[in-house]
């Protein structure tokens, strides 16, 4: 199984407005124009960084890109990781590791 780092980061928030209003004003993020996703997206120089709405603090999510979503999900079960969240292809994917680390799996 072969697995790929995005550039992408999650961060879940209960208040969107909030969260965007902070990482605007006091981080100086600047939201991205032609964002194609529903969340508040930020790019830097390295990340684009989605703020999703959500009442549970998963953390930072990181993002893995695999060519087969299912084969990754059944890797990683086998692997000692526990599914989060299992939306299909183009939703969430979360996992957690052995270790308590929430990260995202992507279909390429």
């Amino acid at each position: 199984m072969n697995y790929r780092m995005s550039k992408n980061i999650g961060f879940q928030v209960n208040d969107l407005e909030k969260a965007k209003h902070f990482y605007e004003n006091v981080l100086g993020l600047k939201e991205t124009e032609k964002s194609e996703v529903e969340e508040v997206e930020f790019q830097t120089n390295h990340n684009s960084i989605f703020l999703m709405s959500g009442n549970e603090n998963l953390g930072p999510i990181m993002e893995f890109v695999v060519k087969d979503l299912n084969e990754a999900k059944q890797h990683l079960v086998e692997n000692g990781c526990e599914i989060v969240r299992w939306e299909g292809k183009g939703r969430d994917c979360y996992v957690r590791d052995p270790f308590g680390m929430v990260f995202n799996v992507w279909e390429e």
